[in-house]
């Protein structure tokens, strides 16, 4: 038996219908399945990535799915494809008004009949969507959370034919979870109530083991088929800095990319109003986002950034969830998260289209003090002693000499990692190292005897900071520390030094903590094997005043170049006045790494543009002509 696939346009969307027929009826033998079949017409795509083909498989059989897969690896393929060959709708519930409209106009582009009921639109706009999904002309509806907590939606759910729902950012679902949603826990009740259960599919790109069995239990997953394949984003390139200057290094990194669009994250508003403005005094196009703007300036400012006549986003933790921009280039922390959690979530909008990115994070000491401060404000004591161990985590990771790609994996669970990726800032050797084996030495030491004095009390940084460094405080006296053989044996090293060394053997694994608001240090079993060992410890070296001159060779767009970059331009021209014809965001055009393969490829024929990723029929009978004629121009001049 195969399939024959038949297309009827109608009404500027393709229908796609299956029938078997014999083989011996059929001419011409074709050996892609329905699912390779649509994932080459309509996306453009001509083979799954990992994990993509046997999530659709589970779907297409009628069983619950729970899909952690990193973002910009293709979740959405996953539950689009199958809700495109199953009757009936397909619901998406997802968190933002801005993903659902990316979705949708993605889908559409693509000529798959999708639309979304989010609480911007006007009841003469939601009733044409009505119609069409009893009429049956939507294969995918999109909505938020929310809409879900209105009794007349829920009837009109229980009235047609729901074969999926679809939870998208399923992590919101979870009280583990760093986003977590009140609105995520109407979903179960709301899928009990249909009078056919539908498939129930939830997607995620980071999940800890604890949240992943909350999603399982608060979505209520029948036996879900649960597929993991890994937090790994090979794109992206990891970097932490610890500049003096932070605005002085960031004009660097942006002079080097003019034309890349990125996005800066703060930590507060006052930071994003002062970047921002220093942006814009140096003529950089930057726009701002925080929850202190009133939604018309967000709105605008969002738009700018999506639809690239702004390049650069500088924001606070608002922004960004749900964001499909695929063609964003970097991702640069102002300041540091208070958890990889929430790291690696805002820094994988960087890269989502898999072409090379860049992920920054500019370490100052006083991020600490501001996270601290933050989590010391909660009335929840265990939620403040998690969030503590949170940010221990994330201390280590800015601090670690290691491999900055397998520290994030590693957290999340992954094992059987080797020790260096050779890809990321920390393994590709653009740092200079300097030996602080005798300063270990001396600050382990120190940490011992002040125990040793007191009778196996522990004391945080600040004390232990003060004793090396000779300090005559009564706080240190009182304690007799200014009589320890360790008193004063770095006093003459700054204070900020003693602390980078004394973070540096945290995040090693010399020094434990007793972490909470003031947290504590005592040794580790590795700190006393390192007495008797003699292994020289290497750690970063950082600059003791302001470097302004730029860095070369540190980032990943940097080390891997753009074949044909005057072709890409000119292509990127292209892709934004069509889009702007359209009145979709460029990138639904096509993706940067289209673009990419294209200038590599220079392709001459239909044929040759429908080879390319990412150029599918739909796209090639839209754009095909304009792009082939732009290489033609290019290849003549």
């Amino acid at each position: 038996m195969c399939y024959i696939i038949t297309r009827t346009q109608r009404k500027g969307f393709w229908d796609v219908q299956f029938y078997k027929r014999d083989e011996r009826n059929v001419h011409a033998r074709l050996t892609m399945s329905p699912s390779q079949t649509i994932l080459k017409k309509f996306f453009g795509f001509d083979s799954f990535r990992k994990g993509q083909e046997e999530t659709i498989q589970h779907i297409l059989s009628g069983r619950d799915v729970l899909c952690v897969m990193p973002t910009g690896s293709g979740k959405s393929l996953c539950y689009q494809i199958p809700a495109m060959l199953m009757e009936g709708v397909t619901i998406v519930l997802s968190p933002l008004i801005s993903l659902m409209k990316d979705q949708v106009d993605a889908l559409r582009q693509n000529g798959v009949r999708a639309a979304a009921i989010n609480s911007a639109m006007e009841w003469d706009d939601v009733k044409p969507v009505f119609r069409q999904i009893r009429a049956g002309e939507t294969k995918l509806l999109y909505i938020a959370p929310e809409r879900l907590e209105g009794v007349g939606f829920r009837e009109f759910l229980a009235e047609i034919d729901v074969s999926m729902v679809v939870v998208d950012e399923a992590h919101c679902v979870s009280h583990w979870g760093h986003d977590f949603r009140p609105s995520y826990l109407n979903i179960s009740p709301t899928v009990a109530s249909l009078p056919n259960r539908p498939v129930v599919a939830a997607f995620t790109a980071t999940a800890t083991h604890e949240v992943r069995a909350d999603i399982v239990a608060q979505l209520d997953l029948a036996d879900p088929h649960t597929l993991i394949t890994g937090f790994d984003r090979e794109n992206l390139f990891f970097q932490v800095e610890h500049p003096l200057d932070k605005t002085g290094f960031l004009l660097d990194y942006l002079k080097k990319f003019p034309n890349m669009p990125g996005i800066v994250y703060c930590s507060t508003r006052k930071a994003v109003e002062e970047v921002c403005s220093d942006l814009r005094a140096f003529g950089v196009q930057a726009v701002r986002y925080h929850a202190g703007l009133d939604d018309e300036e967000r709105r605008t400012n969002q738009e700018s950034f999506l639809y690239d006549r702004a390049t650069v986003m500088v924001a606070t933790n608002a922004f960004g969830m749900g964001i499909d921009k695929s063609n964003v280039r970097f991702v640069i922390h102002y300041n540091m998260p208070s958890s990889i959690d929430s790291y690696y979530q805002e820094a994988g909008r960087a890269g989502r289209d898999s072409a090379p990115a860049d992920c920054i994070l500019m370490f100052g000491r006083k991020d600490v003090v501001t996270a601290r401060y933050l989590i010391s404000q909660s009335d929840d004591s265990s939620a403040r002693e998690a969030s503590f161990k949170k940010l221990r985590a994330m201390i280590d990771y800015v601090n670690t000499s290691g491999c900055l790609r397998y520290f994030i994996l590693r957290y999340f669970g992954e094992e059987g990692l080797d020790d260096a990726c050779e890809d990321c800032g920390n393994c590709s050797s653009v740092i200079e190292r300097t030996d602080v084996t005798v300063e270990a030495q001396k600050i382990l030491s120190c940490v011992y005897r002040m125990a040793e004095k007191t009778g196996g009390r522990t004391f945080g940084q600040t004390v232990l900071t003060d004793v090396l460094r000779g300090s005559g405080r009564s706080a240190v006296k009182s304690l007799g520390f200014d009589r320890i053989s360790t008193w004063g044996l770095m006093k003459s090293y700054s204070a900020e030094a003693v602390r980078r060394i004394t973070d540096f053997l945290m995040a090693e694994g010399f020094l434990d903590v007793d972490d909470g608001e003031f947290p504590t240090l005592r040794l580790t079993g590795k700190a006393r094997a390192f007495f008797k060992s003699g292994t020289r410890l290497l750690m970063r070296k950082y600059e003791e005043k302001p470097d302004r001159k730029p860095k070369k060779g540190v980032t990943s767009i940097a080390r891997k170049e753009v074949v044909n970059e005057d072709l890409f331009e000119i292509l990127r021209e292209l892709r934004r006045k069509l889009a702007a014809g359209e009145g979709v965001p460029p990138y639904v055009v096509f993706s940067d790494k289209t673009l990419f393969a294209i200038c590599e490829a220079l392709p001459e024929n239909d044929r040759a543009l429908l080879d390319i990723n990412g150029v599918g029929q739909v796209k090639l009978e839209k754009y095909g002509d304009a792009f082939l004629e732009a290489v033609r121009n290019w290849r003549s001049s």
